[in-house]
């Protein structure tokens, strides 16, 4: 068998995680079914008119981010659990079947199973109230935010895994506290350091790689990148690879 990995054994390991789990995960589900239903709810009551495309793709998209997240923090609980933790390490399977399994159940088939979720509490929902004359239409996702959604879950993904692997308890507080303090500081850092090399005063600053906006002798310029969108995509999902392979290594380290 395989050093690093086995189809046969990452699938016993699966099924055990499955069967050991499957009920956290399934109230897990209905908790946001719940979430959805009775917050969506609320939404459609006070809404005047019927909530529109770029309104779906939005509450999909933050909820997948808020919802994933928390739930990426708990995907690796056992090792923090005294009485799980030597169970947990001692498994017959490699660190990279016990991490693909927690990949693969906190982002492919999470994200399946909200998908699923979110449209079906829409369909449901749509028949809560009626706007008189004006329809209320289910948005697919098109191509720009199922692009969105990725980049940005695969990004939080990796950092709320990270912080699963790494802290032994209170993972989604400590993980979201430092991802918040980080970003204040590379933003503040970003801001000092465009403002040495421009010499010029800052008016707007985007996320890093989008672009800048100055004033220079009372002229007022807009720097962005000639491609920003492509160059955000890129930075973001490589700093995602990196991610998931430290918190790889960090579960590796807990091995030995």
């Amino acid at each position: 068998m395989s050093k690093y990995f086995s189809l046969q054994r990452f699938l016993r390991l699966f099924v055990k995680h499955t069967a050991e789990h499957y009920r956290t995960y399934i109230m897990s589900t209905a908790v946001l079914v719940g979430v959805l239903f009775f917050g969506g709810g609320f939404i459609f009551v006070l809404m005047p008119q019927p909530p529109d495309a770029g309104f779906q793709n939005a509450c999909f998209v933050m909820l997948m981010l808020l919802s994933g997240a928390i739930f990426t923090s708990t995907i690796f609980s056992d090792f923090g659990e005294k009485n799980k933790a030597a169970a947990a390490i001692i498994l017959p399977a490699t660190s990279f079947e016990k991490f693909l399994t927690g990949w693969l159940y906190s982002y492919v088939i999470f994200m399946l199973t909200y998908t699923a979720v979110f449209f079906i509490a829409l369909y449901g929902l749509s028949s809560l109230r009626s706007w008189g004359d004006q329809t209320f239409i289910i948005s697919g996702l098109g191509k720009e935010v199922v692009v969105t959604a990725l980049v940005l879950y695969s990004f939080l993904h990796a950092i709320a895994l990270l912080g699963a692997i790494g802290f032994k308890r209170l993972h989604f507080i400590k993980t979201a506290f430092l991802f918040f303090l980080a970003y204040a500081i590379m933003m503040l850092s970003s801001r000092l350091l465009l403002g040495q090399i421009t010499g010029a005063k800052l008016v707007h600053f985007d996320i890093p790689f989008e672009g800048l906006s100055v004033v220079v002798d009372g002229n007022y310029y807009v720097i962005e990148s000639p491609t920003p969108q492509a160059a955000v995509i890129l930075v973001s999902t490589v700093v995602s690879f990196l991610l998931w392979t430290s918190a790889y290594y960090k579960l590796k380290e807990q091995q030995v």
